[in-house]
């Protein structure tokens, strides 16, 4: 996917351990898309373009420790 591939220099040296918590939310049929590589933001969506939800890749790591990195985890970061 080009956002992938687009996005791969910069999860890869900013955030050990991202991929694998990229990868686990599209196993669950999310669409994950580089926000801004500047702040290391992802828009997670399950659907449209318009729809969706922003967080950071350490939000995203932090949801994965918690066992809660779904749709509802990030929900609920507000």
């Amino acid at each position: 996917m080009i956002e992938h591939t687009l996005a791969m220099g910069v999860k890869d040296a900013l955030i050990p351990g991202l991929d694998a918590a990229l990868d686990e939310l599209r196993k669950q049929g999310l669409t994950v898309r580089l926000h801004s590589g500047q702040n290391n933001t992802w828009h997670v969506a399950d659907g449209g373009l318009f729809s969706g939800y922003i967080a950071s890749g350490d939000e995203l790591l932090e949801l994965k420790r918690a066992n809660n990195l779904n749709l509802s985890g990030i929900k609920s970061l507000g």
